[in-house]
C-alpha cells in the first residue's frame, strides 16, 4: 500500500534512496580499488626484495671456497700442526716471506759449522737487535764456557732441520726444529729437539749497500728464547739422518 500522506512525495523519497545506494556502492568500489593497489605494492616490494637477495647470493658465491687442510701430528711430542697450500694475495704472501726470514734466521743461528761460521755470524748479527743480538754474541764468545767454540772440535758439524713454523702474531713466531751433531769419522750422531720463540720487526733504518743485499727488508729479531722439548736426546745413524749435513 503506497504512502499518500500529506507533505510527502513518493517519487522524491524513492530517488533519495537510489542516490544513497549509488553513493554506498561507489564507496565500496573505491575501497576495493584502494585495497588492490596496496596489495600490488606489497607484492611488488616482496618480489624486489627476493630479486635483491638472489643477486646478493649470486655475487657472494665466488667468495665461498673450500680450503683443504692437512693435519700433521708429531709422534714423539704430540704437537699438532695444520698445513695448507700457499694462496696468492698480499697477506698470504707477506706471511710466507716472514716465515722464510724466520727459518733462515734459525738455521743461521743454530747451525755450527767452522766452514761457514763467519757468514752465519754476520747474518745473525745483522738480522738481530737488542737482547737477541747480545745473547748471540755472548754465546759465541770464547770466554763463555758453553760457547760452541769451546764445546765442539773444529771438525764437528751441528746441522739444523726445521720441523714447523707458526706465526703466533704479526711480530711473534714459534719454530720447532731438530739439531744433529756430526763428528768427523763417527757413524752415529746425537739428535736433539727444540722449540724457539722469537719476536721480530721490519726496520726501515738506513744500512750499508752490502748489508741491504743480505737483508733487503730490514728483518730483525728482537728477542730469542730456545727451550728443549720434552723428548730425550737420541742417537741416529748419520747415513739415515735428515737435514743438511
Amino acid at each position: 500500500m503506497n504512502d499518500f500522506s500529506p507533505g510527502k512525495t513518493p517519487f522524491k523519497g524513492r530517488q533519495a534512496a537510489y542516490d544513497q545506494a549509488a553513493s554506498w556502492a561507489s564507496d565500496i568500489h573505491g575501497s576495493l580499488r584502494a585495497s588492490r593497489r596496496v596489495a600490488w605494492i606489497i607484492a611488488a616490494a616482496a618480489v624486489a626484495v627476493a630479486v635483491l637477495e638472489a643477486v646478493a647470493i649470486a655475487l657472494m658465491a665466488p667468495l665461498k671456497t673450500v680450503v683443504p687442510y692437512t693435519i700433521v701430528v708429531d709422534r714423539q711430542t704430540g704437537y699438532v700442526e695444520t698445513s695448507r697450500g700457499l694462496q696468492t694475495g698480499p697477506l698470504t704472501q707477506n706471511a710466507a716471506v716472514t716465515q722464510a726470514f724466520v727459518v733462515q734466521y734459525v738455521l743461521a743461528r743454530e747451525t755450527f759449522d767452522a766452514t761457514d761460521l763467519r757468514e752465519n755470524y754476520r747474518k745473525v748479527t745483522l738480522w738481530s737487535a737488542g737482547s737477541a743480538r747480545a745473547q748471540y754474541q755472548l754465546g759465541l764468545d770464547r770466554k763463555t764456557p758453553s760457547s760452541p767454540l769451546n764445546l765442539y772440535p773444529a771438525t764437528t758439524i751441528l746441522s739444523t732441520q726445521i720441523k714447523s713454523v707458526s706465526l703466533m702474531s704479526p711480530t711473534t713466531a714459534l719454530v720447532r726444529f731438530d739439531t744433529l751433531r756430526r763428528d768427523s769419522g763417527a757413524i752415529m750422531g746425537e739428535q736433539r729437539s727444540y722449540a724457539a720463540v722469537m719476536t721480530f720487526r721490519y726496520s726501515g733504518a738506513p744500512m750499508k749497500m752490502g748489508d741491504r743485499f743480505l737483508n733487503p727488508l730490514g728483518f730483525q729479531v728482537l728477542s730469542y728464547r730456545r727451550d728443549a722439548e720434552a723428548t730425550a736426546a737420541g742417537s741416529v745413524r748419520l747415513d739415515q739422518a735428515g737435514g743438511t749435513p
